[in-house]
């Protein structure tokens, strides 16, 4: 049966980013017309109509227990935050992990339809990793062989979200205002309320299964725009002086500083505020649904509700226990496509490679028998590291293998490294996970971090040359 057959039938929905901004007024929307499964980091008590699964989606095992039983998932993450105490790589090829382990997920568990929210893509010209990003999770997530709605917007203005917060912060707080030259480039913005309610139409409405679409409203704005219209909104005048600077990096800090955002959160929404966005009209199929034609509009109705409290509901259902960075290690990075060998041909000529890379330093030895790799100095008799094989039956597309000792882990029963391969060999990934150095931790990032990531450098161009 398709998706859309039934309307009434009560079907599961899982949302993943339950808990962030847009995710939160989703799950209002839906409860109550469906069983809604919340997908969150960690555990919590079923709530106002809301299972919540516990849910790690940096692990593919803990993403298929997650998904057990749902006929259609959201996925709604983006990973510009840290997610342990040491992380080495991009958020764009975490995001690449992230979404490759919810479409296995999801394929593995006989999910019928995924809709996923992204950004939009500029036509021509500069494309930040930002939104370059969010275009590669659309094609992982399309690789699952599932339908897939692809939603992609710009801003999304509502009470509570990052972008109007940061927008309210700076214009309450800074007189005069500098425009460099990135300021003029063309945007979009959307509400709040009409992103949530394209995506709750998607679960229902035939002509959105499957397609990809713009969630625009027509109107064309640019960062000066919304710093004039915002500033306007709060009754603030305010002195805006344009610059004849291009560079974004005084700006990543001087946003950060005044608004009070992390810097990994602004950094990339800075960097895709260069890209001019296309200026399009709203297909039929989603202009159904958008009802705030004007950032101006869409600013009053923010003020109205912040000032009335009309979202403690949404508030209340996004509380969670204050985010926990995990003491551990982690480590991505994206490796040459290799589309005609599998997961196995990486490690092997990884296995090879290191102890001549290193020569005459590291040993490395396999032993077929028990399916173990230890890593060796040359003058040591006690292995740096053990890493056993993991069975993964048939799918040639992974390779991991458990770090089960070593003088360099101070566990025996956490920690894995993996090579795999992500959209039918589009993307290749070399990630260490959960793993917890037995160094203290100065030492360790002052030492092995850096050598770690040397040494994936120079695999990389190793494969290159094949």
């Amino acid at each position: 049966m398709s998706t859309v057959d039934a309307p009434n039938e009560r079907r599961t929905i899982a949302v993943a980013g339950a808990t962030g901004f847009i995710g939160a007024h989703l799950i209002e929307q839906l409860r109550g017309a469906y069983e809604v499964v919340g997908l969150t980091r960690s555990a919590r008590p079923p709530s106002q109509g809301v299972a919540w699964r516990e849910c790690d989606l940096f692990s593919a095992s803990s993403t298929q227990a997650a998904l057990r039983g749902v006929d259609v998932a959201f996925y709604l993450v983006h990973s510009m935050m840290p997610s342990s105490r040491l992380f080495q790589g991009d958020f764009h090829d975490t995001d690449l992990l992230l979404a490759d382990n919810f479409a296995r997920a999801c394929a593995q568990q006989g999910v019928k339809h995924i809709v996923y929210l992204g950004g939009l893509v500029p036509a021509a010209g500069f494309v930040s990793q930002h939104l370059a990003s969010r275009l590669e999770v659309e094609g992982v997530l399309q690789s699952a062989g599932i339908p897939v709605t692809c939603l992609r917007a710009g801003m999304v203005v509502g009470p509570g979200g990052s972008s109007f917060e940061i927008l309210r912060s700076l214009v309450s707080r800074l007189p005069w205002m500098v425009l460099p030259k990135w300021t003029k480039s063309s945007g979009q913005a959307i509400f709040l309320d009409d992103v949530v309610a394209v995506l709750a139409a998607s679960l229902e409405d035939p002509a959105l299964v499957g397609g990809t679409f713009d969630v625009v409203n027509g109107e064309s704005l640019c960062y000066e725009d919304l710093l004039r219209d915002t500033a306007a909104a709060l009754g603030k005048r305010r002195r805006m002086v344009p610059v004849p600077i291009a560079s974004t990096g005084f700006s990543k800090r001087w946003v950060q500083l005044f608004s009070g955002a992390s810097y990994e959160l602004v950094a990339p929404l800075i960097d895709s505020l260069q890209c001019d966005l296309p200026r399009l009209q709203p297909r039929p199929e989603v202009a159904r649904y958008v009802k705030y034609a004007t950032f101006a509009s869409m600013l009053t109705e923010t003020l109205r509700r912040s000032d009335t409290g009309a979202r403690v509901d949404v508030a209340r259902s996004r509380t969670r226990p204050k985010k926990h960075i995990a003491p551990t290690v982690r480590s991505i990075q994206r490796l040459p496509p290799l589309p005609s060998r599998d997961a196995r041909f990486v490690s092997d000529a990884y296995m090879r490679w290191l102890p001549q890379f290193l020569r005459p330093f590291i040993r490395v030895e396999r032993s077929p028998a028990t399916s173990r790799i230890t890593f060796s100095l040359a003058l040591l008799r006690r292995p740096l590291l053990i890493l056993e094989l993991i069975d993964l039956g048939p799918d040639r597309t992974r390779d991991k293998f458990h770090i089960v000792g070593g003088l360099l882990s101070k566990t025996t029963t956490t920690g894995w490294l993996e090579f795999r391969q992500v959209a039918n060999k589009r993307y290749t990934l070399a990630a260490i996970q959960e793993f917890v150095p037995s160094l203290p931790w100065l030492i360790y990032i002052l030492t092995q971090a850096p050598v770690h990531a040397w040494v994936m450098r120079h695999f990389s161009k190793h494969l290159e040359k094949k």
